[in-house]
Protein backbone atom coordinates (compact mmCIF):
# COMPACT_ATOMS: atom_id res chain seq x y z
CA UNK A 1 0.00 0.00 0.00
CA UNK A 2 2.81 2.17 1.19
CA UNK A 3 4.61 1.76 -2.43
CA UNK A 4 1.54 2.31 -4.51
CA UNK A 5 1.03 5.51 -2.45
CA UNK A 6 4.23 6.76 -2.95
CA UNK A 7 3.71 5.81 -6.89
CA UNK A 8 0.25 7.78 -7.04
CA UNK A 9 2.51 11.00 -5.21
CA UNK A 10 5.62 10.87 -8.01
CA UNK A 11 2.33 10.90 -10.75
CA UNK A 12 1.05 13.97 -9.03
CA UNK A 13 4.37 15.68 -8.78
CA UNK A 14 5.14 14.94 -12.41
CA UNK A 15 1.22 16.02 -13.47
CA UNK A 16 2.07 19.35 -11.58
CA UNK A 17 5.05 20.07 -13.10
CA UNK A 18 4.03 19.53 -16.82
CA UNK A 19 0.84 21.55 -15.95
CA UNK A 20 3.16 24.60 -14.42
CA UNK A 21 5.83 24.17 -17.14
CA UNK A 22 5.36 27.17 -19.79
CA UNK A 23 5.80 26.62 -23.52
CA UNK A 24 7.94 29.69 -23.69
CA UNK A 25 10.57 31.45 -22.10
CA UNK A 26 9.57 34.62 -23.28
CA UNK A 27 7.17 37.33 -25.20
CA UNK A 28 7.43 37.79 -29.28
CA UNK A 29 9.26 40.37 -30.95
CA UNK A 30 9.91 41.59 -34.27
CA UNK A 31 13.37 40.22 -35.44
CA UNK A 32 12.53 41.55 -39.13
CA UNK A 33 10.72 44.80 -38.78
CA UNK A 34 8.07 45.60 -41.80
CA UNK A 35 10.40 46.45 -44.46
CA UNK A 36 9.44 47.33 -48.52
CA UNK A 37 11.26 47.35 -51.68
CA UNK A 38 8.57 49.18 -52.61
CA UNK A 39 8.67 52.32 -50.85
CA UNK A 40 8.55 53.75 -47.16
CA UNK A 41 6.45 51.12 -44.42
CA UNK A 42 4.66 52.75 -41.78
CA UNK A 43 4.14 49.83 -39.28
CA UNK A 44 0.89 49.76 -37.44
CA UNK A 45 1.41 45.65 -36.43
CA UNK A 46 1.06 44.65 -32.93
CA UNK A 47 1.70 41.89 -31.18
CA UNK A 48 -0.07 39.63 -29.12
CA UNK A 49 1.36 36.52 -26.78
CA UNK A 50 -1.01 33.33 -26.15
CA UNK A 51 -0.77 30.37 -23.80
CA UNK A 52 -0.13 28.58 -27.71
CA UNK A 53 1.70 31.30 -29.87
CA UNK A 54 1.56 34.84 -30.52
CA UNK A 55 -0.88 36.92 -33.33
CA UNK A 56 0.56 39.80 -35.34
CA UNK A 57 -2.56 42.36 -36.01
CA UNK A 58 -3.13 45.85 -37.76
CA UNK A 59 -2.11 46.91 -40.54
CA UNK A 60 1.27 47.72 -42.24
CA UNK A 61 1.06 50.32 -44.82
CA UNK A 62 3.62 50.80 -47.84
CA UNK A 63 3.99 54.08 -49.95
CA UNK A 64 4.40 52.51 -53.18
CA UNK A 65 5.54 54.44 -56.47
CA UNK A 66 4.42 53.59 -60.06
CA UNK A 67 5.38 52.04 -61.79
CA UNK A 68 7.69 49.83 -58.77
CA UNK A 69 7.52 46.14 -57.72
CA UNK A 70 9.61 43.72 -55.55
CA UNK A 71 8.59 42.70 -51.96
CA UNK A 72 5.25 44.53 -50.81
CA UNK A 73 6.15 43.82 -47.44
CA UNK A 74 7.83 41.28 -45.24
CA UNK A 75 8.59 40.47 -41.77
CA UNK A 76 9.50 37.77 -38.98
CA UNK A 77 8.51 37.70 -35.68
CA UNK A 78 10.05 35.29 -33.01
CA UNK A 79 9.29 33.69 -29.47
CA UNK A 80 11.69 32.00 -27.43
CA UNK A 81 10.65 28.24 -26.43
CA UNK A 82 11.35 27.37 -22.97
CA UNK A 83 14.67 24.52 -22.99
CA UNK A 84 13.57 23.17 -19.44
CA UNK A 85 9.96 22.30 -20.40
CA UNK A 86 10.42 18.78 -20.72
CA UNK A 87 10.10 16.07 -23.28
CA UNK A 88 9.81 14.89 -26.31
CA UNK A 89 6.09 15.44 -27.36
CA UNK A 90 4.55 15.66 -30.30
CA UNK A 91 3.48 18.97 -31.15
CA UNK A 92 2.08 21.10 -34.25
CA UNK A 93 1.82 24.51 -35.64
CA UNK A 94 -0.85 25.92 -37.11
CA UNK A 95 -1.36 29.47 -38.70
CA UNK A 96 -4.02 31.20 -39.42
CA UNK A 97 -4.15 34.04 -41.94
CA UNK A 98 -7.00 36.85 -41.99
CA UNK A 99 -7.39 40.66 -43.39
CA UNK A 100 -6.62 41.45 -46.25
CA UNK A 101 -5.20 43.81 -49.25
CA UNK A 102 -6.26 46.85 -50.25
CA UNK A 103 -3.83 48.84 -53.59
CA UNK A 104 -4.03 52.47 -54.21
CA UNK A 105 -5.53 53.30 -57.54
CA UNK A 106 -4.04 52.27 -60.70
CA UNK A 107 -2.87 48.75 -62.29
CA UNK A 108 -1.05 45.84 -60.56
CA UNK A 109 0.41 42.63 -61.75
CA UNK A 110 -0.34 39.58 -59.77
CA UNK A 111 2.32 38.36 -57.28
CA UNK A 112 2.27 35.92 -54.92
CA UNK A 113 3.90 35.10 -51.06
CA UNK A 114 3.75 33.12 -48.17
CA UNK A 115 2.65 32.77 -44.12
CA UNK A 116 4.10 30.02 -42.30
CA UNK A 117 5.14 29.64 -38.64
CA UNK A 118 7.78 26.65 -37.83
CA UNK A 119 9.68 25.70 -34.84
CA UNK A 120 13.65 26.69 -35.65
CA UNK A 121 15.77 23.17 -35.94
CA UNK A 122 12.78 21.18 -36.75
CA UNK A 123 11.87 20.87 -40.14
CA UNK A 124 8.47 18.88 -40.24
CA UNK A 125 6.91 21.48 -37.60
CA UNK A 126 5.67 23.90 -41.21
CA UNK A 127 2.76 24.86 -41.55
CA UNK A 128 2.71 27.27 -44.74
CA UNK A 129 -0.09 29.70 -46.07
CA UNK A 130 0.37 30.43 -49.70
CA UNK A 131 -0.47 34.10 -50.71
CA UNK A 132 -1.49 35.52 -53.65
CA UNK A 133 -2.64 39.25 -54.73
CA UNK A 134 -4.46 39.66 -58.18
CA UNK A 135 -4.30 43.00 -59.39
CA UNK A 136 -3.34 44.40 -55.91
CA UNK A 137 -6.91 42.34 -53.98
CA UNK A 138 -5.96 39.06 -52.26
CA UNK A 139 -6.83 36.01 -53.91
CA UNK A 140 -8.20 33.56 -52.76
CA UNK A 141 -9.48 35.82 -50.19
CA UNK A 142 -7.91 36.00 -46.62
CA UNK A 143 -11.26 36.53 -45.18
CA UNK A 144 -12.37 33.66 -43.97
CA UNK A 145 -9.23 32.92 -42.64
CA UNK A 146 -6.86 30.96 -44.59
CA UNK A 147 -5.57 28.24 -41.84
CA UNK A 148 -2.36 25.48 -42.46
CA UNK A 149 -1.41 22.83 -39.78
CA UNK A 150 2.08 21.16 -40.15
CA UNK A 151 2.42 17.46 -39.32
CA UNK A 152 2.23 15.99 -36.37
CA UNK A 153 6.44 16.30 -35.07
CA UNK A 154 8.19 15.35 -32.36
CA UNK A 155 9.46 18.06 -30.35
CA UNK A 156 12.38 18.09 -28.43
CA UNK A 157 13.52 21.24 -26.31
CA UNK A 158 16.92 23.16 -26.50
CA UNK A 159 18.52 26.01 -25.52
CA UNK A 160 18.19 28.43 -28.91
CA UNK A 161 14.80 26.86 -30.24
CA UNK A 162 12.09 29.32 -31.37
CA UNK A 163 8.76 29.85 -32.49
CA UNK A 164 8.96 31.64 -35.60
CA UNK A 165 6.43 33.48 -38.05
CA UNK A 166 7.39 34.82 -41.13
CA UNK A 167 5.05 36.63 -43.48
CA UNK A 168 6.50 38.47 -47.09
CA UNK A 169 4.40 39.25 -50.23
CA UNK A 170 5.70 40.66 -53.54
CA UNK A 171 4.20 43.75 -55.15
CA UNK A 172 4.15 45.05 -58.62
CA UNK A 173 2.52 48.09 -59.84
CA UNK A 174 1.94 48.86 -63.53
CA UNK A 175 0.43 51.95 -63.77
CA UNK A 176 -1.30 54.88 -61.80
CA UNK A 177 -0.05 57.81 -59.18
CA UNK A 178 1.04 55.39 -56.70
CA UNK A 179 0.14 55.99 -53.24
CA UNK A 180 -0.50 53.54 -49.68
CA UNK A 181 -0.76 50.25 -50.20
CA UNK A 182 -2.45 48.92 -46.94
CA UNK A 183 -1.89 44.97 -45.81
CA UNK A 184 -4.20 44.22 -42.86
CA UNK A 185 -3.99 41.44 -40.59
CA UNK A 186 -4.51 39.43 -37.80
CA UNK A 187 -1.75 36.71 -38.79
CA UNK A 188 -1.97 33.81 -35.85
CA UNK A 189 1.15 31.27 -35.10
CA UNK A 190 0.05 29.07 -32.82
CA UNK A 191 0.99 25.13 -31.18
CA UNK A 192 -0.67 22.43 -30.53
CA UNK A 193 0.15 19.03 -28.68
CA UNK A 194 -1.37 15.75 -30.62
CA UNK A 195 -4.00 14.58 -27.83
CA UNK A 196 -3.71 10.97 -29.48
CA UNK A 197 -0.22 10.27 -28.66
CA UNK A 198 0.91 12.37 -25.73
CA UNK A 199 -1.42 11.93 -22.37
CA UNK A 200 -2.15 15.86 -21.02
CA UNK A 201 -0.95 17.37 -17.53
CA UNK A 202 -5.11 16.91 -16.89
CA UNK A 203 -4.76 12.82 -17.55
CA UNK A 204 -1.91 11.98 -15.08
CA UNK A 205 -3.21 14.32 -12.51
CA UNK A 206 -6.64 12.36 -13.02
CA UNK A 207 -4.47 9.19 -12.47
CA UNK A 208 -2.72 10.08 -9.49
CA UNK A 209 -5.76 11.19 -7.87
CA UNK A 210 -7.79 8.11 -8.67
CA UNK A 211 -4.80 5.65 -7.30
CA UNK A 212 -4.96 8.17 -4.24
CA UNK A 213 -8.53 7.89 -3.83
CA UNK A 214 -8.45 3.87 -4.05
CA UNK A 215 -5.37 3.59 -1.64
CA UNK A 216 -7.18 5.43 1.05
CA UNK A 217 -10.73 3.57 0.37
CA UNK A 218 -8.63 0.55 1.01
CA UNK A 219 -6.90 1.81 3.64
CA UNK A 220 -10.18 3.06 5.39
CA UNK A 221 -11.69 -0.17 4.89
CA UNK A 222 -8.81 -2.21 6.37
CA UNK A 223 -9.08 0.21 9.72
CA UNK A 224 -12.52 -0.58 9.93
CA UNK A 225 -12.13 -3.90 9.72
CA UNK A 226 -9.73 -4.18 12.66
CA UNK A 227 -12.14 -2.27 14.86
CA UNK A 228 -14.95 -4.47 13.95
CA UNK A 229 -13.53 -7.19 14.06
CA UNK A 230 -15.13 -8.10 10.13
CA UNK A 231 -12.98 -9.71 7.47
CA UNK A 232 -12.32 -7.16 4.63
CA UNK A 233 -11.86 -9.51 1.90
CA UNK A 234 -14.97 -10.87 0.05
CA UNK A 235 -17.25 -13.30 1.23
CA UNK A 236 -17.30 -16.97 -0.79
CA UNK A 237 -19.71 -19.34 -0.38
Amino acid sequence: MIRLLTIAACILCLGTSWAQAALFSGPAAFTTAPWSQMGPVTNNLVLTNTPTGFVVSGQAIINVGSPSNGILVEWIVERPLDPSYGGPFNLQTTTILDGFSAPPAGTFGPTSGIAKSEFTSHPTSLSSISVGLVNGLDSPLWTPPLTATSPVFLYTPAVGLVLRQHFFVDGVVLSGPGGNWIIDVPLESQVNSDPSAIPEPSSWLLAGSGILLWGWTARHRHQRSRMTGADPRPHRS
